[in-house]
């Protein structure tokens, strides 16, 4: 007679999805290490940007002009470190009450806090020096005291319905950070992503009949004129303070006081992504930040070949734009939203290069990376079925 308890049953069978992290290294040191090295670039970034204040008196003045009022002049690093108290309060305190109400939810405090500050250097802040229009820029999300309602949302948002609930389901299929952002900002999202008037050029002393005259990526860029598109970049992330822009090399590698915080300094972002993944190494997915970069600056080279113009130029931007160089190490990496398998790690992140270059050369979306991480995630599922070895027998 057969004895019942020594059938295998289909639960029996079930497992959590992976990652599985053994042995010394538990998942609340992970959380610790990466929660540290999120915090040194915070700080970093909160001591380069606190000299600046956003937004500007002469911005002021014009946003008065056009009826726009309720604007804080704070200095720019005390925006960021206010962000990044909302953000992971929201986290912590959304994970502890789910965790206490919710009988299949564990409290996951690092967890949760490591999540609020990815929502927080992933949120644009910071107004270009150039910006003067106040149609042409998302100003209550990119300055005090609106942003902070945005980044609240942005933490509540992606802790309940894209970490919590969406694990619930049995495998998180979207980047909590990234999914929450797009989400909150959707409503704005012809002032926001898409800016059609970030290409167009003003006419007069009108601003609401113009952007800030950014040059289609679509074409030959260079940094000669005052229309190229590397003066572009440096009046958009140069210094507002400074009475001339900062060289190109500067602002893209050193220092950008504008767009995501956790990109504001490249150098300081490859420094520490590389002593974390010499500390996480067998846990931290490097194949994905590594096949990452290697496509953006590959894509970079093909585009201007097409386009033509400073090589350079386009390099500089498309691999150390904040979204990009912050993306590749601490976003797409996420172990619970990327492929498994080693060959699925790696065609994930040549993948989200090519859509990465795509979506910002056509787009012209300084954030592509963004949304091509949220496609990409899509495809994990598929992904993770490449690489694994089929078991022998039973």
């Amino acid at each position: 007679m057969t004895n019942q308890s020594s059938v295998e049953k289909p639960k029996d069978l079930v497992v959590s999805p992976p990652p599985q992290i053994n042995g010394t290294m538990s998942k609340t040191r992970v959380m610790t290490y990466t929660f540290v090295a999120l915090m040194i670039i915070t700080v970093i970034t909160a001591a380069m940007w606190w000299p600046v204040m956003t937004p500007t008196e002469s911005q002021i003045t014009a946003f008065e002009k056009g009826g726009i009022t309720g604007f804080i002049a704070m200095p720019l690093g005390a925006i960021l470190l206010i962000n990044a108290l909302i953000a992971v309060g929201v986290a912590v305190l959304s994970d502890f009450i789910i965790g206490k109400t919710a009988a299949d939810s564990e409290i996951n405090t690092m967890s949760a806090a490591v999540f609020g500050l990815i929502v927080t250097l992933c949120f644009s802040i910071g107004l270009p020096g150039m910006s003067q229009a106040f149609e042409a820029m998302p100003l209550q999300t990119l300055s005090a005291p609106s942003c902070f309602i945005y980044v609240a949302l942005t933490s509540f948002i992606g802790l309940v319905v894209f970490k919590k609930l969406q694990g619930m389901t049995g495998r998180k299929y979207l980047n909590p950070a990234a999914a929450a952002k797009f989400i909150v900002l959707l409503p704005g999202l012809f002032t926001v992503f898409l800016t059609k008037q970030h290409w167009a050029a003003y006419v007069g002393d009108n601003p609401a009949s113009g952007g800030i005259g950014m040059p289609q990526l679509a074409s030959a860029i260079d940094n000669v004129g005052v229309t190229s598109f590397g003066t572009y970049l440096r009046g958009c992330y140069s210094s507002p303070m400074l009475p001339e822009p900062s060289s190109l090399e500067s602002v893209m590698l050193l220092t950008k006081f504008h767009g995501w915080p956790g990109g504001a300094s490249s150098i300081a972002v490859i420094i520490v992504g590389v002593a974390l993944i010499f500390l996480l190494r067998g846990y931290f997915k490097w194949k994905i930040t590594a096949t990452y970069f290697a496509s953006v600056a590959v894509m970079s080279l093909i585009m201007t070949g097409i386009y033509g113009g400073d090589p350079i130029v386009r390099l500089l931007f498309e691999l150390f734009i904040g979204s990009s160089i912050f993306l590749g190490f601490f976003m797409a990496t996420d172990p619970a939203t990327t492929p498994y398998t080693k060959t699925g790690q790696i065609i994930f992140g040549v993948g989200l290069g090519i859509l990465t270059v795509l979506i910002q050369t056509y787009m012209n979306f300084f954030g592509g990376a963004l949304l091509a991480l949220l496609i990409m995630n899509l495809t994990v599922p598929l992904l993770d079925r490449i690489g694994i070895h089929k078991p022998f027998g039973r």
